[in-house]
């Protein structure tokens, strides 16, 4: 509706230029004045002039606003008059459109602000380019953490850091790398993440960059202290029991502070005196070992394979408690007969017997009649089972699985280390380790092999 008047101009012209050429044709052929005929051609060409400026004028007004539109440029004038007289809905649709069209340009200009303070006061680094190497964003973080400064291409970094460009522009989506970056301060170990998008038909690369190098000496300081908490608990765990040989040794060598007269000595005392230094030497050689081999690798020791009866094992792992838990009235059940036969490490499987009988005597500490078994049987895919029951306190439902998890422990003494390192060992076997529990009836941990 509000563009009536447009169209109504148009008719007056056609109907006017129509009228001129009537008139033309009639005083040349009817009354024959050609000078008459002349001047209203005149006319008629001049109408014809005006509709056609008339026209233009609209569309030029038109194309200007959709080529300021198409440009991002939002200084568009057009003649108000003009408009408000032909247009009177294309004059508010007009104001309307450059209105929403600046206030969204403004809003634009704010966003990019806004994200460039932003990345300006972020702590990480972060560094945008095009396959080329080409540097189309670089934040203050990035240009301190690598040394450079603001940069155009990745080339620019070959200056200050030789091969990083390079590495950095190989990156592939999801690529995560370290680098250490030598800088006047001193060096500082960068972590890279590599992201990617695509605008306008091109790939934009995304390197997100941190320094880490104080969360790895954080990280460095707590496998230390993880590593000497470990080797401490294996130590305590082998030194209880050998402390309390040696002292059942003293026992039959020694009275009242002096040696025994060799009349007042037995066979069996001798006999059970050697077996017990015996054990003792073999333990505190496997402990010794173990720690030189942990330590080497802050991690398990290599795995050395051998074939020995389960029943060495079983009776070793006896003779070595028998000491303490006859002093605690803890007996000790082990299979008469197991022709199993272990291929494994046998200081490693020792060292997890150790653990869990050791559970398993605390685990007993308050049970009226405490038991603890050690047992070897064939599961139905004839794999090997060694096994460790108790009667004692048993662990709660919601925390079975938890006990496998390093340093989480049910006890306030206990360190955590125990069951998630026999875990790991029996991993290293390609086994497996289960365990069952209920509260007040006991505990069995069974290792598959």
């Amino acid at each position: 509706m509000g563009s009536n008047r447009f169209y109504i101009s148009i008719v007056i012209n056609c109907l006017l230029i129509f009228a001129a050429a009537f008139l033309f044709f009639y005083f040349l052929q009817v009354r024959q004045q050609p000078s008459t005929a002349l001047g209203i051609a005149i006319i008629a060409l001049l109408l014809t002039l005006r509709l056609i400026y008339f026209v233009n004028r609209t569309n030029r007004i038109l194309g200007n606003f959709l080529s300021y539109m198409h440009e991002s440029d939002p200084s568009l004038h057009y003649s108000m008059p003009y408009i408000e007289k032909n247009f009177r809905g294309l004059n508010e649709a007009l104001d309307k459109l450059i209105r929403e069209f600046k206030e969204n340009r403004i809003d634009l200009e704010v966003q990019s602000q806004y994200l460039e303070t932003i990345l300006d006061n972020v702590s990480s680094g972060i560094l945008s380019f095009n396959a080329a190497g080409e540097v189309l964003t670089m934040n203050d973080a990035a240009g301190e953490y690598l040394g450079s400064g603001p940069i155009h291409h990745l080339d620019e970094l070959e200056l200050t850091q030789v091969g990083l460009g390079i590495t950095i522009l190989r990156m592939r989506p999801g690529d995560q790398l370290t680098e250490t970056i030598k800088k006047a301060g001193g060096n500082v170990l960068l972590s890279f993440h590599s992201s990617q998008i695509k605008l306008k038909q091109e790939n934009i690369h995304i390197v997100a960059m941190n320094d880490i190098t104080h969360q790895m000496e954080e990280q460095e300081i707590l496998s230390w202290k993880k590593l000497i908490r470990v080797i401490n608990h294996e130590i305590m765990n082998s030194m209880t029991p050998i402390i309390t040989l040696s002292m059942a040794i003293r026992k039959k060598l020694v009275s009242k502070g002096q040696a025994k007269p060799k009349e007042e000595l037995t066979m069996m005392a001798l006999e059970d005196a050697i077996q017990s230094a015996s054990i003792i030497e073999d333990r505190s050689k496997g402990l010794v070992e173990f720690i030189e081999r942990y330590k080497k690798l802050t991690g398990l020791p290599p795995m050395k394979f051998e074939q020995f009866p389960a029943m060495e094992l079983f009776q070793k792992v006896e003779r070595f408690f028998r000491e303490e838990m006859t002093e605690k009235g803890i007996p000790m059940r082990i299979p008469d007969q197991c022709d199993v036969l272990l291929e494994a490490d046998r200081q490693m499987m020792e060292q997890v017997l150790i653990n869990l009988v050791k559970n398993s005597v605390v685990a007993v500490r308050n049970t009226e009649d405490p038991e603890v078994e050690l047992s070897c049987y064939m599961d139905g895919e004839l794999h090997i089972c060694l096994s460790v029951r108790d009667n004692g306190e048993g662990i709660p439902e919601e925390k079975l699985e938890q006990v496998f998890i390093p340093f989480f422990t049910t006890r306030e003494e206990g360190s955590g280390i125990g069951l998630s390192l026999c875990r790991q060992i029996i991993r290293s076997h390609n086994g497996k380790t289960h365990i069952e529990s209920l509260p007040g009836e006991g505990t069995q941990v069974v290792i598959t092999l």
